[in-house]
């Protein structure tokens, strides 16, 4: 088994990781039409270097959350009374907030405890830098087709990912193929869509691979899947130039004994944080 390094990243390193990954959420609720942002109560908004998202209708903490709270630059108490209340004033009581080892002031955790936050779950950071993909990534003995969403597919691949995380979001997703830095990506077994992943190609380089259905680990035991579209993913980014790449394991294992540790630790990543989400009690 591969084994994945740990060695922690700087501050300035997380902070740079937690910036990247915040444009890409931005840059992804911006592409949703105006009626239905209106409608299902998505936006964003940014409070002291942190961004701070709402998506009201969902009823779920995913989609309303911050990042980069502590960590791009100090937080302070009013910074998170003022993200609270932006979601205490949307009507939104299902919400997330991030701790990092790298989060200041130090008091940071105690703020939240005294806000009535407390940790609901973990996930690793797993990055990955622009060196060549080796000849051994490419692992999965199955045949599992990956192909890049088009026009023409998208409205099966917008489909499939509301089916999988039972959500409704009109014709968002399709205004997502073309845009700018974005590619969509599903895998096929036998004809039949059995996976989906997004990756994110923002100005610094970095690439956000997320918006993957259904998550491994979460909502299926079957990792090949987005194993292969991991694989096609870096491949791709590589080629567009991407110096960087950023993920999460979301079904964390401290043992780091899972099929996402071999996978991802095969196509070069790392681990050098984990990110603990903290929600009301």
């Amino acid at each position: 088994m591969v084994q994945m390094d740990t060695t922690s990243a700087s501050l300035a390193t997380a902070a740079e990781i937690e910036a990247a990954e915040a444009r890409s959420w931005a840059d992804l609720y911006a592409a949703a039409p105006a009626d239905f942002a209106r409608e299902a109560g998505l936006r964003t908004r940014e409070v002291g270097g942190t961004l701070a998202l709402s998506w009201a209708a969902t009823g779920r903490r995913y989609f309303s959350r911050a990042i980069g709270l502590g960590v791009v630059e100090p937080a302070t108490e009013r910074q998170l009374d003022e993200i609270l209340a932006g979601w205490r004033e949307a009507g939104i009581t299902m919400f997330l907030l991030q701790s990092l080892p790298h989060c200041r002031p130090a008091a940071y955790e105690d703020w939240l405890r005294e806000r009535g936050l407390e940790p609901f779950d973990a996930q690793d950071r797993i990055v990955r830098d622009g060196s060549p993909l080796v000849e051994s990534s490419s692992f999965t003995g199955r045949e599992l087709a990956v192909d890049l969403v088009n026009r023409e597919s998208a409205d099966a691949w917008a489909e499939f990912l509301q089916r999988v995380y039972r959500l409704e979001t009109g014709r968002w997703l399709q205004a997502l193929i073309g845009r700018p830095g974005w590619f969509q990506y599903v895998a096929r077994e036998d004809g039949e869509i059995v996976g989906a992943r997004g990756m994110h190609i923002g100005p610094d380089g970095t690439a956000w691979l997320g918006m993957d259905g259904p998550v491994p680990g979460v909502m299926s035991d079957d990792y090949e899947p987005d194993a292969a579209l991991c694989a096609r993913m870096v491949a791709d980014g590589l080629v567009a130039g991407a110096s960087r790449f950023i993920a999460d394991i979301e079904a964390p294992s401290e043992a780091m004994d899972t099929p996402a540790y071999e996978h991802f630790g095969r196509l070069g990543f790392s681990r050098p944080y984990v990110r603990t989400h903290w929600t009301a009690t």
